[in-house]
């Protein structure tokens, strides 16, 4: 038991340090969005009085009106907004440093029994004159994660590292060069008989799995340098309106 590579320890502690890590990032979005969100917004607000709001400067019942039919209110609007961007864009952040995590430590493993149970829904499959029909109708993300849960846990980290994987394998491409590999060596269709497993069909998997599991290990700060970029630009605009 304790010679499985999978074992319960290293399964809690993994998923102990994919948590903190997505606490960690939800934190820092949500200080992003009150340090700077909220900053700037509080900073635009004070600046609604100057030279550009002659009538926000009036005061009175012209002020509110003026205010509510400025182009200055909807840059007000749109930088509270923000805030709510920041602590999305946390929130994903965070998710992918959980699943960065669970495939650092388990990515090989994780390769190996999901290709393991997507084979074997594959060799079980009807075949029509030995050739296999639409396969993703045979594979779907819970029946595939309730399959690895002895060995892979249970929770959404693990359904959706089985999701993206899904979601990216190309599996008519992969079938294909399969059944050519065996076309190729002349070796029966597995299936056809009793229902037997095929080494190479597992390498396959296990090895595309694998590199799509790279993918999800590697999350992009593309779209936080995208929403510094609008937040600052937005900013400029609303404060040329107001200047």
């Amino acid at each position: 038991m304790s010679s499985d590579p999978v074992s319960e320890p290293s399964l809690v502690r993994t998923g102990a340090k994919a948590g903190l890590a997505f606490a960690g990032s939800v934190i820092k979005g949500g200080l992003l969005g009150l340090v700077l969100g909220g900053g700037a917004f509080i900073f635009y607000v004070s600046q609604l009085q100057g030279p550009g709001n002659t009538a926000a400067r009036a005061g009175g019942v012209g002020a509110i009106l003026a205010l509510l039919t400025s182009p200055s209110l909807l840059v007000a609007v749109l930088l509270l907004l923000f805030v709510g961007v920041y602590v999305a864009l946390g929130v994903a952040q965070g998710r992918a440093r959980a699943m960065q995590h669970l495939v650092a430590a388990r990515g090989e493993a994780v390769a190996q029994k999901l290709g393991g149970a997507i084979a074997g829904r594959i060799e079980a499959m009807p075949r029509t004159h030995g050739t296999l029909q639409r396969a993703a109708d045979w594979l779907s993300v819970d029946a595939l994660s309730k399959q690895l849960a002895p060995v892979l846990g249970e929770g959404k980290a693990v359904r959706s590292v089985v999701a993206f994987v899904l979601n990216r394998l190309p599996m008519s491409e992969m079938l294909t060069e399969w059944q050519e590999s065996r076309a190729a060596h002349s070796e029966p269709v597995a299936g056809e008989g009793a229902v037997a497993q095929d080494p190479a069909l597992r390498a396959l998997l296990a090895r595309r799995i694998n590199e799509t599991l790279q993918d999800l290990a590697a999350p992009s700060r593309k779209p936080l340098y995208i929403a510094l970029g609008a937040h600052a630009a937005l900013l400029g605009v609303g404060l040329w309106l107001v200047s």
